[in-house]
């Protein structure tokens, strides 16, 4: 009976730290945010009706204002130097980077294009003032 107990003990200390271990190993696979914070607007006004704002948090939550002010509530996340924004229903846009996260490109197509078609992409530019973390510069891509 006291085999069996220190069996189990050794199985559940044994699970723990392989959770950890993985826990750790995913969390080192993840890309930095801090290069992309900040508040970005449309370069063009979206459907001639004004134009989006894009809020990106650095807890992961983001802000996407329509011109019409309806909000809608995104998670982020950066991998592969590229931005997914996913919404609470299971949407997902994906948004490529350039010039060091000053200008990020939409893909409204929902096919995930290597570059956007012109009609069918929403080009953001960082706004003036918003927050970059002192002393940053761009990152590199990394290394597979």
């Amino acid at each position: 009976m006291a085999g069996e107990k220190n069996m189990k003990t050794r199985f559940l200390i044994g699970t723990m730290i392989l959770g950890l271990v993985c826990g750790l190993f995913l969390a080192g696979c993840v890309e930095s945010r801090t290069p992309y914070v900040g508040n970005y607007q449309s370069m063009e006004p979206y459907a001639g009706k004004g134009h989006v704002e894009l809020e990106l948090k650095e807890n992961g939550e983001a802000n996407w204002k329509m011109p019409t002010g309806k909000t809608i509530k995104f998670k982020w996340r950066v991998e592969n130097n590229r931005i997914w924004l996913y919404t609470k229903e299971g949407a997902i846009l994906l948004i490529t980077p350039s010039e060091g996260g000053k200008k990020l490109s939409a893909d409204m197509t929902g096919q995930w294009h290597p570059s956007c078609p012109v009609d069918k992409c929403i080009l953001f530019q960082r706004v003036p003032g918003a927050l970059v973390p002192e002393g940053f510069t761009p990152f590199s891509r990394r290394a597979p």
